[in-house]
C-alpha cells in the first residue's frame, strides 16, 4: 500500500549546516591525495571557523588564492529515513568539490549561484556524517569572473549551507508570471497569473496523486481565489512532470516600490489517499514594466528613477555577510531614496532579493562576466560557463517582482565582432529562459563611440566623465550622441561616481581641475577634501541627467568603499565601516522625489504656535529626476527641547497623491514648551523610510 511505502505523508524540514566548521588551506594541492576528504581524517589541528565564511578576512590568509578545505560532521535527522535529502549550497566561491562520508558528489563552478546534491543514499543513520568541501578561488582567465578581478577575490563558503528533507515525490520548483490588466496608472481591474509547477518522483514506485493550488495575499494570508485549483497526476519512478496553471485575480494590489504588495502561490502535493506529501510556496508580485517611446514605465506610469550599487563586502566578513549587515546597508540606501539598482556585478544573496521585494527596489541582476576580451567571448567553454551562470541566476530569481530585467555582462569588449555576437547570443539565451523581462549589459564604451557598440533591449551606460572617460563638459554631448545613435532605446546610467585615486591608478600626471575631478598630490583618497570633489561631481552631473529626458535613471557607484586587489576602492558615500561622508547627504537631497520648499512660522498665540509648510515634488518628467507620482506619503513633525531627544509634541499630516512638478501646503500647530525647542519635519514613504528631513529652531530658522 502507498501509505506504507516511500510515499508517506511528510513534513518538509530544512536543517541548517552553517555554523561551526573546520578549515585548512592546501597551497600545494595535496589534500585530495592525502585523504583530506576521508571521513576518518583527524582535523583537530584545522582552524575553527563560522560558515558563511571567507578566509581572506583572516589575518593569516588575507592574500591567499588557491585551494582550501572545509569539514564538518552532522547527524542525520530522524525524519530523513526513506526521504529525499538534498544538500544545498547558496554560494561557494569559486569552484566547489563536495564529498559526504568519503563519497564524491560532484563539482560546481561559479561563485554566486546556488547548487545542490541528492545525498539520500549517502547518509549514515547510526553514526555522524562527515561533509567535506574543497574550495578553489584561483583567479584565472578561463573563469567568470575572469582575471584580473575588479573586486576582491574572496574565497570560501560565502553563503548558507543546509539539508532539505522532503518526500521522495516533491515539487522541485515553481515559476509564476503575473500580468495585470491595467485600467489606469498603477491600477488594474484584474490580473492573469500563469504558473508552472515541476513535480519529481524519485521513489521506486509510481506516484498517483494530485496537486492543489491556492493564491494568498501575503499580508493577510487570505485566499484571493473564488476556489482553489487541482490537477491529478501519475508519475512513474524517476519521472518528472510540469503542470501549467492559469488563474484570474480580481482587483489586484499592484507591486510598486512605494507599495510593494506581495502574493503567495501555494501548492500541495497529495498522495492517492489524500495525505500531504509535499508543500511549496512562491512569493510573487503583480506589476507591469515596459520600455516604450524611449521611456521606462512601471504600471503604465512613466518615471525616472535613481539608486545605488553595492558590493557584498564589509571589513569583518567580506562577502560572507550576516543578515544584519545586509539589512543595515539596504535600509540606509532606502533612506538615501534608492528605489532602483543594478545591485553589482554578480547574483545577490537571497535575503537581498527578498528585501527588495518587500521594501521596494527595482533590480537588474547581472552575472560576473566582467572585462571579457574578444577571444574569451569567442571561446566555447567560456560561453557555456556564461550560459550556466545565467541559467542558475535566472531560475533562482525569476519569481521576484523586484527583478524587472537582466544583465549579461559588464564592461566587455563590446565593440568587437566577438562582443556583438556574445551580447546577441546571450540575450537570446536569456529570452529562451525568461521571455517576460528585457535584457541588456553594462557598457563603458557608449561615451566614446556608441555606433560601434553592441546593443540589446535597452542601454546601460557606465560613465565616468571628469575621470577616465574624458573631461567634465563632455558628458552632455556624449549622452546626446548615444541618444542620436539609438533613439528608440531607453538609456540608464548604470554607473556614475568619483574615485579620488583614479589618476594615481593610471600613473597619470595632474589634470586641469576645471576640466577633471582631481585632488591635489598627497591628499588621501578618504580625506574630506577628496569627498568635496565627490560632492562637486554629484552637483554637476545630476543636472546633466535631468536635462536629458531620454535618461530614464541613474545608479551611483558605489554605496560603500570596498576591497580590491592591492587596497581599498574609495568610491562610497559611506566608508568601509559605514561612516557617512558629506556626499551621503548631498546625494540624498539630489535623489529625493519631493523637497520642503518653505516653512513659515506664525507668531505665538498664547502657548500655541503654528507653521505653514509647502512641499514641491520634482518634475516635470522631461526636466527632472527622480520623477514619479507620490501616493500614500505623509509629513511627520516633532517638537523636542533643544539638546534633548524626548518628544514634547508630534503629529502626522497625510499627503494627497502628488503628481510630478506639483506643490502642496499644510499647517501644523503645537503647544510651545518652556525653553528653547526644535521643530523637525520628515517626509515619509508608505514603506516607512524617510525621504527628506529638516530641523528649525523656535524662531523658524533652519538648523
Amino acid at each position: 500500500m502507498q501509505n506504507q511505502s516511500e510515499l508517506q505523508a511528510t513534513t518538509t524540514t530544512v536543517y541548517p549546516l552553517s555554523g561551526n566548521w573546520r578549515f585548512a588551506i592546501d597551497p600545494k594541492g595535496v589534500g585530495e591525495k592525502e585523504g583530506w576528504a576521508a571521513p576518518g581524517l583527524d582535523d583537530a589541528n584545522w582552524v575553527a571557523v563560522e560558515v558563511p565564511h571567507t578566509w581572506n578576512v583572516m589575518a593569516d590568509y588575507v592574500g591567499y588564492q588557491g585551494i582550501a578545505w572545509y569539514r564538518r560532521s552532522f547527524a542525520t535527522p530522524i525524519s530523513a529515513r526513506q526521504k529525499l535529502v538534498r544538500l544545498r549550497f547558496e554560494a561557494v566561491y569559486y569552484q566547489a568539490r563536495v564529498w559526504v562520508n568519503g563519497m564524491f558528489l560532484g563539482t560546481h563552478e561559479g561563485g554566486y549561484t546556488p547548487f545542490e546534491f541528492d545525498v539520500s543514499a549517502h547518509l549514515l543513520h547510526e553514526t555522524e556524517n562527515v561533509l567535506v568541501v574543497q574550495v578553489d578561488n584561483e583567479s584565472r582567465t578561463d573563469r567568470i569572473p575572469t582575471s584580473p578581478l575588479g573586486w576582491y577575490n574572496y574565497g570560501g563558503i560565502l553563503r548558507d549551507v543546509s539539508l532539505e528533507v522532503t518526500n521522495r515525490a516533491y515539487v522541485r520548483r515553481q515559476r509564476v508570471v503575473a500580468v495585470p490588466h491595467l485600467v489606469g496608472q498603477d491600477e488594474a481591474g484584474e490580473a492573469t497569473v500563469t504558473a508552472t509547477t515541476w513535480v519529481c518522483n524519485t521513489a521506486s514506485e509510481t506516484l498517483q496523486g494530485k496537486l492543489i493550488v491556492d493564491v494568498l495575499d501575503d499580508a493577510s494570508g487570505e485566499t484571493v481565489l473564488d476556489k482553489g485549483l487541482q490537477s491529478t497526476l501519475v508519475l512513474g519512478p524517476g519521472q518528472e512532470a510540469d503542470i501549467e496553471w492559469t488563474v484570474t485575480i480580481a482587483s489586484p494590489r499592484l507591486w510598486h516600490f512605494d507599495h510593494p504588495n506581495l502574493y503567495r502561490w501555494s501548492t500541495a502535493l497529495l498522495g492517492a489517499d489524500g495525505t500531504t506529501l509535499h508543500t511549496d510556496e512562491v512569493i510573487f508580485g503583480i506589476r507591469s514594466t515596459e520600455l516604450r517611446d524611449g521611456r521606462f514605465y512601471l504600471n503604465d506610469e512613466p518615471m525616472r528613477l535613481v539608486g545605488f550599487t553595492r558590493h557584498a563586502d564589509s571589513p569583518e566578513h567580506g562577502p560572507a555577510e550576516p543578515i544584519e549587515v545586509m539589512k543595515a546597508d539596504y535600509d540606509d540606501m532606502k533612506r538615501l531614496n534608492g528605489v532602483f539598482a543594478r545591485p553589482v556585478h554578480y547574483p545577490q544573496h537571497p535575503f537581498i532579493l527578498d528585501y527588495c521585494d518587500r521594501n521596494g527596489i527595482l533590480l537588474i541582476p547581472e552575472v560576473p562576466a566582467w572585462q571579457l576580451r574578444a577571444g574569451q567571448m569567442a571561446d566555447a567553454q567560456m560561453r557555456e560557463l556564461e550560459r550556466q551562470q545565467l541559467r542558475e541566476m535566472i531560475e533562482s530569481e525569476w519569481n521576484h517582482p523586484s527583478v524587472w530585467a537582466w544583465s549579461v555582462a559588464n564592461e566587455i569588449a563590446s565593440d568587437t565582432p566577438e562582443g556583438h555576437a556574445f551580447v546577441r547570443d546571450m540575450a537570446a539565451y536569456v529570452h529562451e529562459i525568461d521571455s517576460t523581462r528585457p535584457v541588456s549589459f553594462a557598457s563603458h564604451r557608449l561615451g566614446s563611440g556608441p555606433w560601434r557598440d553592441a546593443c540589446a533591449d535597452f542601454l546601460l551606460m557606465n560613465q565616468y566623465f571628469g575621470m577616465w572617460h574624458g573631461p567634465r563638459n563632455a558628458l552632455g554631448p556624449a549622452l546626446d550622441v548615444v541618444q542620436a545613435t539609438w533613439p528608440d532605446k531607453v538609456l540608464f546610467i548604470s554607473e556614475w561616481g568619483f574615485a579620488a585615486a583614479w589618476r594615481h591608478w593610471e600613473g597619470a600626471p595632474p589634470r586641469d581641475p576645471s576640466r577633471y575631478y582631481d585632488v591635489p598630490e598627497g591628499v588621501p583618497p578618504d580625506a574630506p577634501q577628496a569627498d568635496q570633489m565627490r560632492c562637486q561631481q554629484i552637483a554637476d552631473q545630476m543636472p546633466v541627467f535631468r536635462s536629458r529626458p531620454f535618461v530614464a535613471g541613474c545608479v551611483y557607484w558605489t554605496y560603500q568603499d570596498y576591497r580590491v586587489p592591492g587596497g581599498l576602492y574609495v568610491m562610497g558615500v559611506v566608508d568601509a565601516d559605514r561612516r557617512r561622508r558629506p556626499s551621503w547627504y548631498a546625494l540624498r537631497d539630489e535623489y529625493a522625489p519631493v523637497q520642503i520648499a518653505s516653512v513659515t512660522f506664525t507668531p505665538p498665540s498664547g502657548n500655541r504656535r503654528s507653521a505653514a509648510v509647502t512641499l514641491r515634488t520634482r518634475g516635470p518628467l522631461e526636466k527632472d529626476m527622480p520623477v514619479y507620482i507620490l501616493r500614500g506619503y505623509h509629513l511627520h513633525w516633532t517638537v523636542t527641547l533643544s539638546g534633548e531627544e524626548a518628544t514634547f509634541s508630534e503629529g502626522t499630516l497625510s499627503l494627497p497623491t502628488l503628481t510630478p512638478g506639483s506643490e502642496w501646503s499644510g499647517e501644523m500647530t503645537w503647544a510651545e514648551p518652556d525653553g528653547h525647542y526644535v521643530l523637525r519635519l520628515r517626509i515619509v514613504r508608505p514603506t516607512g523610510f524617510t525621504v527628506v528631513e529638516q530641523a528649525y529652531d523656535q524662531a523658524g530658522h533652519m538648523i
